[in-house]
């Protein structure tokens, strides 16, 4: 029941900040598909007294729910002799909590649960009660930025053999398909939905999202600022390596059309890091592949020279065990190829204009008034006992016209943090932009060396 509920819960929580008026909280979960969600009662109010006929119309309403079984005999469908089937065995206190859930669950026109088959007792290992949850474990859902639409975004319940067997490098604590120039395994959508939140709470019809390949691989599905439009990247397995990388659509929310966000068919996302972000209504600050990228460097067959690691300063520094480390310099220029990116604005007129110097992106984020671009790179010297976290980090300050402002800060390679816990790096961290303020940076500084006392 894991999936379930992380899909009810993702679903749920959002529904509580939506207006009075726009999702009804009835008091019986069958006069509307969203009729479980009840305003919390105080725990000190003190609950009426039921009447006589209250009483009994509350005892009537709770036996209503053995209609399907009690069907069975009113229909003759007993033994030979004419006598009732034998009751069903008494259903366990988990079994009430799961075939409840499904029932709050059944609002889902996606999922298309049939409440009549939810009122009975569904058995754990029975045909329905796995069909029930193999439909929740296939959708994620995502809500629309004025809450008045839903996402479904469907996806297969398990991944196919073949993305498992891809071949991946190891570099720098990252696993990444060359194929792709993304992360390697990489989870996916098949198909995008999306319903309206109608005025009695219940869900419109699904209007689906179509115009890219079939058989399409999606991932990183956003919503832009003003909820007209979709971003998405689209990837289809070809023999073809180029054509298997990642490109960038967009598509209309009224009416469904997907398009490429770029004329250009040259022009692939890099998803090693960050992938994309909306700076405004209309335009996307994408990471891309440098077009002047050539082909991945070679293995030297024979080695440049040893491998040598000195320690002049006689630092003695304890460091965790990390997996899949740089190991030579082969390796640094390996992860150079594929982590480095040209960040473009691309509009939905088509219009494209790079910005800044190809680097090693690890973060995009504009600021709340639309007017500056806070740029997070990692660079050289790399580390062989750290991974790519702790390699010499810049943050930078850029206007959306494309003019450089100012350096944040520049932090040296960290490889000197304690193994204790809750430990950092010296210098800034967590530099974010304030949501309350047009265009203010806060962030966060050690003063005590980075050790925990």
């Amino acid at each position: 029941m894991f999936l379930l509920h992380k899909a009810y819960q993702r679903f749920s929580l959002p529904l509580h900040h939506f207006a009075p008026h726009k999702l009804p909280l009835s008091s019986s979960s069958s006069s509307s598909p969203l009729g479980f969600l009840r305003l919390p009662r105080k725990k000190n109010a003190a609950r009426p007294m039921k009447s006589g006929a209250d009483s009994s119309a509350a005892a009537s309403s709770r036996l209503s729910r053995l209609a399907p079984f009690a069907s069975a005999a009113e229909n003759g469908a007993g033994d030979r002799n004419g006598s009732p089937p034998p009751s069903p065995p008494p259903r366990p206190e988990k079994m009430k909590k799961d075939c409840g859930f499904i029932n709050r669950m059944c609002f889902f026109r996606y999922l298309s649960f049939n409440c009549s088959e939810c009122r009975g007792w569904i058995p754990p290992t029975s045909e329905g009660n796995t069909r029930h949850r193999r439909r929740a474990a296939a959708s994620c859902l995502v809500i629309f930025p004025h809450r008045d639409k839903i996402l479904f975004l469907k996806r297969r319940s398990l991944p196919p053999l073949s993305d498992l067997a891809r071949p991946e490098e190891k570099l720098a604590g990252v696993r990444i398909d060359g194929n792709y120039n993304a992360r390697s395994r990489m989870s996916f959508y098949t198909g995008i939905g999306i319903h309206s939140l109608m005025e009695d709470g219940s869900l419109g019809p699904e209007k689906e999202v179509h115009g890219y390949p079939d058989g399409a691989k999606i991932n990183f599905v956003t919503w832009s600022q003003d909820g007209r439009h979709l971003s998405f990247s689209v990837r289809v397995d070809e023999e073809d390596n180029i054509s298997s990388k990642l490109r960038v659509w967009v598509a209309d929310v009224e009416s469904g059309r997907a398009r490429p966000l770029f004329q250009s068919p040259d022009i692939y996302l890099n998803a090693i890091f960050d992938s994309f972000v909306w700076v405004n209504d209309s335009t996307l600050l994408v990471c891309t592949i440098p077009s002047s990228r050539g082909a991945p460097p070679k293995k030297p067959l024979v080695p440049s020279g040893p491998k040598i690691q000195s320690n002049e300063q006689q630092n003695v520094i304890q460091v965790r065990t990390f997996q899949d480390l740089l190991k030579d310099e082969y390796d640094a220029d390996l992860f150079d190829y594929y982590a480095t990116s040209q960040l473009i604005l691309a509009s939905l007129d088509g219009s494209v204009k790079p910005i800044g110097p190809p680097a090693v992106y690890t973060s995009v984020d504009p600021s709340p008034d639309e007017k500056y671009l806070l740029f997070t790179s990692i660079h050289r010297p790399y580390s062989f006992t750290v991974p790519c976290g702790r390699f010499p980090k810049k943050v930078e300050l850029w206007t959306v016209d494309g003019k450089f402002v100012r350096e944040i800060c520049d932090l040296p390679l960290a490889e000197d943090i304690p193994i204790a816990f809750n430990s950092v790096r010296k210098g800034k961290r967590s530099i974010n932009w304030r949501p309350d303020k047009p265009s203010t940076l806060y962030w966060v500084e050690t003063q005590d060396g980075g050790t925990r006392k």
